[in-house]
């Protein structure tokens, strides 16, 4: 059995048809044909049963195309690793980012890009759960998050850099304007947006018990399962948000600004997260290992 022959039995398996195979292949029909008797002659087994509705896989053709294609993707995966080591890093990194991570990610994702040139990324933006799902099933080698979330376990982890959490708002929502910092107790009555509870990171539980230790219990008006939605909601005017510092910049122009809120002292930190357990790429790992030169990662370098 050859890889060659693997690679037209696939072929046919998901093209449907020897004819739709070869075109895909650029290759012509006889030579695939052979190829596939061959196979067929050689593991004692018939791999197709001809019906009304084309070529169907038997059971034996069922088990080796789960295998094949699995044994097709190691030796591809195998043969990038060996260009990689012998020609430079070259290659993907298929890269997650969090909306509220962004501020640290871009800088990193620049530096790299300028120190490894030749190495595409694919950056996909979306959901904490989505994406440490898809991080976990093998379809991300990185991801940047925020850290504490307990579907983390069991994934390395490297700290990129932190800040304070504080009140977002626009001058409209601004609960003390003449002051830098906002007592406590200005926040009686003071619409709030904030994330769900329940979601991966919230930040509300600092500022839930120093309003408690006030004597008040926080107006929330809007949970929101997403960070855009509530940066959104806050600029609109609908309420204040609990949020890391950096994230208020996420908005250019949009006029939301941050605040300290006495007696809160609460910190989010931005992490790097990969699984080891999965096949990283060089560039992958590389990509994990990379300082950016200083002066170069901007917000990402932050201790």
């Amino acid at each position: 059995m050859t890889i060659r022959q693997l690679e037209y039995f696939c072929a046919v398996v998901e093209e449907g048809s020897v004819s739709a195979a070869s075109r895909k292949l650029h290759v012509a029909q006889p030579p695939v044909s052979k190829q596939i008797s061959l196979l067929e002659e050689e593991l004692g087994a018939a791999l197709f049963r001809r019906s009304n509705k084309g070529m169907l896989l038997t059971d034996a053709g069922q088990s080796l195309y789960r295998q094949g294609k699995a044994y097709i993707s190691d030796m591809g995966r195998l043969a990038e690793h060996v260009r990689a080591l012998g020609k430079g890093v070259s290659g993907s990194v298929r890269v997650g980012i969090l909306y509220s991570t962004m501020v640290y990610a871009l800088p990193f994702l620049r530096a790299y890009h300028a120190a490894y040139p030749q190495v595409e990324l694919y950056i996909r933006l979306g959901s904490p759960q989505d994406l440490l799902a898809d991080l976990n099933r093998g379809g991300l080698n990185v991801l940047f998050l925020r850290a504490g979330a307990k579907e983390t376990i069991g994934l390395r982890e490297r700290i990129l850099g932190g800040d304070a959490v504080k009140l977002v708002m626009t001058a409209q929502t601004d609960p003390a304007p003449e002051l830098d910092e906002i007592p406590v107790e200005r926040l009686r009555s003071v619409p709030m947006c904030l994330l769900r509870s329940d979601d991966l990171w919230g930040y509300s539980e600092a500022l839930f018990k120093e309003c408690q230790r006030g004597g008040f219990t926080p107006d929330v008006v809007c949970q929101c399962y997403d960070t855009p939605m509530l940066m959104q909601l806050v600029q609109s005017g609908f309420g204040v948000g609990f949020l890391p510092e950096s994230i208020a910049g996420t908005l250019p122009a949009s006029g939301i600004y941050a605040k300290s809120v006495s007696g809160v002292t609460q910190r989010s930190y931005v992490v790097m997260a990969w699984n080891e357990n999965s096949y990283q790429p060089r560039s992958a790992e590389v990509f994990t290992q990379f300082t950016p030169p200083a002066g170069a990662g901007g917000a990402a370098l932050a201790p």
